[in-house]
């Protein structure tokens, strides 16, 4: 199997999630450090245009958005496990609850004005506004992810807190006494939280969740290796997608394998990708492209939270 490519940035919690899985599994991966904003010009032909953070790269594969791309990680690195048996559906469960409402939550903790001057101070003034403007283009056409007033955010964070402090106090782990995805998923937002100078005390009245947060981080980041982009980009064009055997179904009505689709997100970073469909599942989609720098690839994503549209 070709190796394992994250694009990503130090500060994006989505990446936080999937840098913790590798830790857990011990896996050996390249890290391809992107801009956290745009442009990202050698990450955009291996893409198709979507622009959301992290990117799984394998070979000629794409796997956009953390869904499908623990999904690849536990079909290629099973063990130790992130859906122990008997509790899949459960930890699925959590884990889509956390990765939507919590992390709406310490957005809205993280992202209220003084809070985000507290991290946007550390770029400079310049950076800081680019940082801005490009956040805006990001939630360009929907209602923003900080919707929450600040004081509601709060309550609601220490609603989820509490109840997690509860938890932990029956079980090592969120559900029950092995980690599993919903572990990762809580994690990465509280890991938001932690990093933010101005919010992280909102973590001190629980002594539980921050013991787990410390196991959690132990796990560490797996083995990383460095690679430029450049690299990342000649590899996929010189690479060809995986041989996959997927049964297609839950088509949208006029859309086959083979037909010309694009695929665009319907929360926010609503950038159509566009390609020629090849497969799609109710779980996940795939289109296939033909780019002059990359080469042919296959995009992946997940079908919650995208939508499939006739070109």
């Amino acid at each position: 199997m070709p190796e394992l490519i994250l694009h990503h940035y130090q500060g994006s919690l989505f990446s936080e999630k999937v840098r913790a899985i590798f830790g857990f599994k011990g896996v050996t991966w390249h890290s391809v450090e992107i801009s956290p904003i745009m442009p990202r010009p050698l990450l955009m032909p291996i893409t198709g245009g979507y622009r959301r953070t992290p990117v799984l790269q394998v070979g000629a594969d794409v796997f956009c958005d953390t869904h499908v791309i623990t999904e690849f990680l536990e079909d290629a690195h099973p063990q130790p496990p992130l859906h122990p048996d008997a509790l899949g559906w459960a930890v699925r469960t959590l884990a889509a609850q956390a990765d939507t409402h919590l992390f709406r939550v310490v957005v809205a903790l993280c992202f209220q004005p003084k809070a985000a001057a507290a991290t946007l101070g550390t770029l400079g003034e310049e950076l800081a506004n680019k940082f801005a403007a490009d956040r805006a283009e990001l939630v360009k056409g929907t209602q923003g992810l900080a919707t929450l007033p600040p004081d509601v955010a709060e309550v609601e964070f220490a609603d989820e807190l509490g109840r997690l402090e509860a938890q932990l106090a029956v079980t090592r782990w969120a559900v029950g006494g092995v980690p599993s995805l919903a572990d990762f998923a809580i994690y990465h937002c509280l890991w938001l939280v932690q990093h933010n100078p101005v919010v992280k005390d909102l973590l001190l009245p629980f002594a539980r969740v921050r013991e787990w947060m410390q196991r959690m981080a132990g796990f560490g980041h797996g083995v990383r290796r460095e690679l430029a982009a450049e690299d990342a980009l000649a590899m996929a064009r010189d690479a060809e997608p995986m041989p996959l055997q997927v049964q297609s179904g839950h088509l949208p009505e006029g859309v086959r394998p083979g037909a010309a689709v694009t695929v665009t997100p319907t929360d926010y970073g609503l950038i159509p990708v566009a390609g020629t469909l090849d497969y799609c599942t109710a779980h996940a989609c795939a289109v296939l492209r033909d780019d002059p720098e990359a080469g042919r690839v296959r995009v992946h994503f997940p079908r919650t939270g995208f939508r499939i549209d006739p070109a």
